[in-house]
């Protein structure tokens, strides 16, 4: 009934990883978007579907990861990227929110690389925004890509219209559930069929295991956050944010 459109399990151990795919699937999350920030968690992840095929591979390079990585990292993203196990490209994008992360000319770099990746392949991309919203927005409609998730969304509302009348996907974490979210205005203008649910796991986990290592299974959670601010039925909130799921990352599979 639910689905994890974004964890990071790439750095888990098999033994730990079987174990929280275990309790996921038995807290009745069908499927997890496993995303890499890493040439290394890149790799990863699509070894680990092979291992669980209820986690779908995303492949990329976060913001906060870009100087990091190798010199060829662009052939080498391209390779992994074109296994057909991929579900999606990212994490990338940009984030203007501390002076200690790497330069935004840096970031846009590897954000405008992944987004040309995502084009000539055909597939979705996953951007983080935080601070630069807007940019990303803008460079997404540049790049002429039909099919984006801004993960983690906590912008503007006025961004927000922008995302959905683009066409464009938001998906909310744990965060929605905090006492102090702001963000329940958002979550009730955005309609299922553009909104999608996260982990964001090992992050950001959902009252009431704030403070906590997330994982999957907590992604009911959210879930249940959405419906209760849409006053909807968790079956029936359940069912539209995985058709939403299943629309961007598996137009083919279903």
């Amino acid at each position: 009934m639910w689905i994890d459109s974004h964890a990071h399990l790439g750095e888990i151990d098999d033994r730990r990883l079987s174990d929280l795919v275990s309790f996921a699937r038995a807290q009745g999350v069908d499927r997890i978007l496993n995303v890499a920030t890493s040439i290394v968690s890149s790799i990863s992840v699509v070894r680990q579907h092979g291992v669980h095929s209820c986690l779908m591979p995303s492949v990329g390079i976060s913001p906060f990861d870009v100087t990091a990585e190798p010199e060829d990292w662009l052939a080498t993203l391209q390779a992994i990227a074109a296994n057909p196990a991929v579900a999606a490209i990212g994490e990338t994008g940009l984030d203007a929110t501390n002076q200690q992360y790497p330069p935004l000319p840096v970031q846009r770099k590897f954000l405008e690389s992944h987004l040309h990746i995502a084009v000539s392949r055909g597939l979705p991309i996953v951007v983080h925004s935080r601070g630069c919203e807007n940019q990303v927005l803008d460079l997404c409609l540049a790049s002429g890509i039909r099919s984006v998730v801004f993960h983690c969304y906590t912008g503007p509302f006025d961004t927000l219209k922008r995302i959905l009348d683009a066409g464009y996907v938001v998906s909310f974490s744990g965060i929605i559930t905090f006492a102090n979210s702001l963000l329940s205005p958002l979550v009730a203008y955005a309609p299922l069929s553009q909104m999608l649910i996260e982990t964001d796991s090992p992050y950001l986990a959902p009252v009431p295991f704030r403070g906590k290592q997330n994982q999957p299974a907590w992604v009911v959670r959210v879930g249940a956050a959405v419906a209760a601010i849409k006053n909807i039925d968790e079956d029936e909130c359940g069912r539209g944010l995985s058709e939403t799921f299943l629309r961007v990352f598996c137009p083919a599979r279903g």
